[in-house]
Formats: structure tokens, C-alpha cells, sequence
């Protein structure tokens, strides 16, 4: 009876552990860009991509405050954003994080690059940064939106030499919170798509 009992016990174990490594595969294994082709100019695609009013709209994991009603985005306008999970729900999972986008660069139309900076402890930190590449095919634009974590590689830098096991979780936690960030965006790229095809 016991023998049963513990092979059942085994199975579950094992089907649990599959899961979470499928999980794991999911978030890490697809990098850290999302990519979605869209119908239109590069000029008309970076204006739904760079005005804080079209943000806001398609930005869907997020609640974007920002400097609406003024156009393309220029550096240093500061885009404040919030999770739209609500805070009550045990099973809401979100992509965004509490913090502020600051503009870094513009290119128009081809690039937009912004800065997460988020407060610990009092002192603003870098924690993502954000680069939306545009380029014409034919008559569509590809976005690429790429994804990547100063903090993180801060923090691996310092921990690496003195423990390897410490290096090798933050590099996973890494690969997660960045994969969590591009199925997200890829999500909301694709609502981005078809609010400028009017679909």
C-alpha cells in the first residue's frame, strides 16, 4: 500500500516539475525581443508607438500616466506606469512593473529607446530598457521591441565572484523577468497592430 502511495506521490511530483520546466521554456525560451509586422508606413507606425494618448491605449498590461496631448514623445518626458492587475485578484499576472519609462532617445521613425526607473530603498535605479526598432518591409513596418536589465547584469557582475550558484539564479531570474516582458509587449504590439489597421 505504501509502495502505491508513493509511487503516486512520485508521479505527481514529476508531472508538477514538468510543468514548471515548461513554464520555464516558455518565458526563457523565445529571448528577450518581440516582433510584430504591421500594415503602414514607418512614419505612421512610430506615431501610434510614440505619443503618450496612443500608449495608453494599447499598452494594456499597463496604466500609462503621462505628457498627453503632446505629440511624439522627446527625450526626457517621464511616462509613469502602473500594473493594471488588480491588486485584489490571486491570479492576475502581469508583465508591467510599477515604475517610471523615461525617454532616453529618439529617432523618428525608425528607434525609441526608454529607461525603467524604479525606487528601492530611496535610491532610483535602471531597471529595464526598453529599445523599439522600426523597419520599412515593402509596404508594412516590423516593430522590434528588445528588452534588457542594467540591474540584473549589475547584480551578476558583483555576485559571480563570489558564488557561482548565486550567479547562475540571478542570470534565471533575469531570463524570466525578461521573458515575462516580451510575451507581454508582444501581446500588446499585437493590439497595437490592429488598432492602426483598424481592425
Amino acid at each position: 500500500m505504501i509502495k502505491w502511495i508513493l509511487g503516486i506521490l512520485a508521479l505527481i511530483i514529476l508531472a508538477v516539475a514538468g510543468t514548471c520546466f515548461y513554464g520555464y521554456k516558455q518565458l526563457t525560451g523565445g529571448g528577450n525581443s518581440a516582433s510584430v509586422t504591421m500594415a503602414g508606413t514607418p512614419e505612421r507606425i512610430f506615431a501610434a508607438l510614440a505619443t503618450a494618448d496612443s500608449m495608453a491605449l494599447w499598452m494594456t498590461d499597463s496604466k500609462i500616466e503621462g505628457p498627453f496631448g503632446k505629440g511624439l514623445l522627446a527625450v526626457g518626458d517621464t511616462l509613469r506606469s502602473r500594473s493594471a492587475a488588480k491588486p485584489d485578484s490571486a491570479t492576475a499576472v502581469s508583465s508591467s512593473f510599477d515604475g517610471d519609462w523615461i525617454v532616453r532617445e529618439v529617432n523618428a521613425p525608425t528607434l525609441l529607446v526608454m529607461e525603467m526607473v524604479s525606487d528601492s530603498a530611496g535610491v532610483r535605479k535602471v531597471v529595464l530598457v526598453r529599445r523599439d526598432s522600426l523597419a520599412a518591409m515593402g509596404d508594412s513596418t516590423m516593430v522590434v521591441t528588445t528588452f534588457s536589465s542594467p540591474l540584473f547584469d549589475s547584480l551578476a557582475t558583483t555576485v559571480r565572484d563570489s558564488s557561482k550558484a548565486g550567479s547562475s539564479m540571478l542570470a534565471g531570474a533575469n531570463k524570466i523577468m525578461l521573458g515575462a516582458m516580451r510575451m507581454g509587449t508582444q501581446g500588446e504590439l499585437e493590439v497595437l497592430k490592429k488598432r492602426v489597421e483598424g481592425k
